[in-house]
């Protein structure tokens, strides 16, 4: 029997807690879906390719749990009460990043794996290779066909503030928020 309609309940379940605010049982929640998918190498392309090719139901539902899961990671580590220079909020980053770039390599073409893999480079302490990782993650993502236009304009304005990161030191604007 496919792992599939067990693990999409449980994504819906994580979708419930993650719209109540509940991100800490949302992210709980995802890790138990991606858990009930068969074990996938990230670092094996071999695989990730047989994997895209033979079993696009289960790649797409393992790129939004894991990009699910980054997102969690990104709210909490902005959330964290000592603030996003924390070592607390720095593991929550790294494992957005973790997560969204394993997504990303997934499904390419997954504009919020992208986006999020950007959103994670700019919350980890600045340097000028985060911000230029960043800044190539966030042109992926407005390179994806499924990007919204709404989704695309709040992406630019991360760019720009990427781009400007790069060079100097630049506070992030108070609008741009994590979605």
């Amino acid at each position: 029997m496919s792992t599939l309609p067990a693990a999409e309940v449980v994504k819906g379940e994580a979708n419930g807690l993650y719209g109540e605010g509940k991100l800490a049982e949302a992210l709980e929640k995802y890790s138990e879906a991606l858990k009930m998918l068969p074990e996938v190498d990230p670092d094996d392309e071999e695989e990730f390719a047989e994997l895209r090719s033979s079993k696009p139901d289960e790649t797409k539902l393992r790129t939004v749990l894991l990009a699910n899961r980054a997102q969690c990671h990104l709210q909490m580590g902005k959330a964290v009460p000592e603030g996003i220079e924390s070592k607390e909020a720095r593991g929550h980053f790294m494992k957005a990043n973790m997560d969204a770039a394993f997504a990303a390599e997934l499904s390419p073409d997954y504009a919020k794996a992208h986006y999020r893999k950007g959103l994670a480079l700019l919350g980890m302490p600045d340097t000028q290779q985060r911000s230029k990782e960043a800044t190539m993650a966030l042109k992926a993502a407005l390179a994806c066909k499924d990007a919204s236009d709404a989704m695309r304009k709040e992406i630019g304005e991360v760019l720009k503030y990427a781009d400007e990161r790069r060079f100097e030191g630049v506070d992030m604007p108070e609008n741009c928020v994590v979605s």
